[in-house]
């Protein structure tokens, strides 16, 4: 103790560095982190937030430890961290459990590829020593550095050269910068070249592989090794952890398989700056990105889906077409409700209006996160307000009481002053059809000119929920099916032969007659 006593701060580092470094050596057990999570949970100070979307990430790595020639894609939209965790925590973890592997990164830039090994080694600097790892001062740099141990990892732009430097652990993120490069098939055939002639030639007799990237174009390099390699499920070599922005449904003929994470088609992605389990703001997130993007953008960036992602019911421009100046006066006016249930926390409350041209019109959107001694003096509030004379209730979830809760909410508000006259009508529906043999003909009324939404009016819930809604999806849109129901009730019936059209089959070119439930244009 007397020893330890009189040795400086530097000096008990260095001794527990080169103690730990031994063990090593040595073939004794450190302890450790049982994936890269965990040890960016021990080293960075409760600054790594977890969601089960990067540990989803861990759970696609850490097995590759055990299999020899493992291989590994990840895709999911971009600043949820899986860089941070595949190509810099993840490395590091490696090298703790495998010191004297040699790891080769590269990126679609040698710059970025730097970055994130220089990252990797600043933690072998300031964490290593738990471990046993320690920078070799013959080789220390950003773009190249050496353990004592023998690993190592070596940084490099994708296209760049590789001579003398043998690989046990390969990572490419992003092997391309954007979509200009990866639309150029001049570009595309450069990196499979590389990737063939340069990065496979590297590999040792066990060597694992991962590829974390956005799927810019179907005959990416991930898309050229799926149709070279196939995935495990299909049999093949590879381990594809898709996680898009909203769960797909399965269709294994475009390479999407059951969601990873077990959610249903249309539940949002986890993210590292929204609370875990708060499906709204995570809704609400990936909806200002989907508005944000093109169509084709939102499919390979947030989807990792590089086809056409045009299944929505509408799209932004719809939307914007359909908005336009309200009439003065309505013939009718209805409040559709939707409220809580199906996994869902919002009660849709949405309020149209029918004109002088049997023209619908949404007047207002009053959805939210309402309990059940809430909702009904919202209903009656807003019926009051648009001198609404019936309110559509669906009663799958929670409708059944729906009469006698807005009667007495009316009453109680009328006790206050806060509405006057009689109750409106109280109709319950129950919706036996599908959602989209409900939505898709109220989808083409818009598209034919026959349903409007008031400008000037905050009704970006309900359009929003008009746009990311898919068919086959089980996501439950409060505002959209409080709407569909209020539509249905004023709408006038379509004339007899007329027929229902997908609307975005419709937008495509793909056949119809033009006449859905809204009929001819009028």
């Amino acid at each position: 103790m007397s020893v330890l006593a009189g040795m400086t701060h530097e000096q008990k580092l260095a001794l527990k560095r080169d103690l730990a470094e031994r063990v090593v050596k040595a073939g004794l057990t450190l302890p450790s982190a049982s994936s890269p999570g965990a040890l960016a949970a021990h080293c960075d100070l409760g600054l790594t937030v977890e969601r089960p979307h990067t540990t989803a990430i861990d759970n696609a790595l850490t097995p590759l430890l055990t299999q020899e020639n493992g291989r590994v894609m990840i895709f999911s939209p971009p600043q949820l961290g899986k860089s941070s965790r595949g190509a810099r925590w993840f490395p590091f973890w490696w090298l703790t459990m495998r010191p004297r592997d040699r790891i080769l990164l590269a990126s679609f830039a040698a710059s970025l590829a730097q970055t994130h090994g220089g990252a990797v080694r600043e933690y072998i600097r300031m964490y290593g020593a738990d471990y046993g790892l320690r920078l070799s001062a013959t080789q220390s740099t950003k773009a190249a550095w050496e353990l004592t141990t023998g690993g190592g990892l070596r940084s490099v732009g994708v296209r760049g050269g590789l001579s003398g430097h043998p690989m046990d652990l390969g990572i490419i993120d992003d092997p391309f910068a954007g979509r200009a490069e990866a639309d150029s098939p001049t570009m595309r055939e450069a990196v499979w070249n590389w990737y063939s002639g340069v990065w496979s030639a590297r590999r040792s007799p066990t060597a694992r592989e991962v590829i974390i990237m956005t799927r810019w174009h179907q005959d990416d390099l991930a898309g050229r090794l799926l149709d070279r390699d196939g995935r495990i499920e299909e049999g093949g070599d590879w381990t594809v952890l898709h996680m898009p922005a909203l769960a797909l449904k399965p269709e294994p003929a475009k390479g999407v398989f059951a969601d990873p994470l077990g959610r249903e088609p249309g539940e949002p992605l986890s993210h590292p700056k929204i609370a875990d389990g708060d499906h709204g703001a995570l809704l609400a997130h990936w909806a200002r990105q989907k508005q944000r993007s093109t169509a084709r953008d939102w499919g390979s960036m947030y989807q990792g889906t590089p086809w056409s992602a045009e299944g929505s019911l509408l799209d932004d421009d719809a939307i914007r077409a359909a908005t336009m100046g309200r009439p003065d006066t309505f013939k009718r006016v209805v409040i559709g409700v939707d409220p809580a249930g199906g996994g869902r926390d919002s009660v849709g409350i949405v309020a149209v209006g029918l004109d002088s041209q049997r023209h619908a019109w949404f007047l207002d959107d009053r959805t939210g996160k309402l309990s059940a001694a809430e909702w009904p003096e919202a209903v009656c509030l807003a019926a009051a307000e648009h001198d609404a004379g019936t309110v559509v209730v669906e009663k799958n979830f929670g409708g059944d009481m729906a009469k006698q809760l807005i009667a007495q909410a009316w009453e109680k508000l009328a006790d206050r002053g806060s509405v006057s006259g009689l109750c409106p009508h109280v109709s319950e529906v129950t919706a036996k059809k599908s959602k989209v043999l409900r939505a898709e003909p109220i989808a083409q009324a818009i598209l034919t000119g026959r349903v409007f939404f008031a400008r000037g009016v905050d009704l970006k819930q309900l359009a929003t929920e008009w746009t990311m809604w898919e068919p086959g999806s089980t996501w439950s849109p409060g505002a959209l099916d409080a709407g569909v129901h209020a539509v249905t009730e004023v709408l006038p019936a379509s004339p007899r032969g007329s027929e229902v059209s997908n609307p975005v089959r419709r937008r495509r070119g793909e056949g119809g007659s033009g006449r859905g439930l809204a009929g001819r244009r009028r």
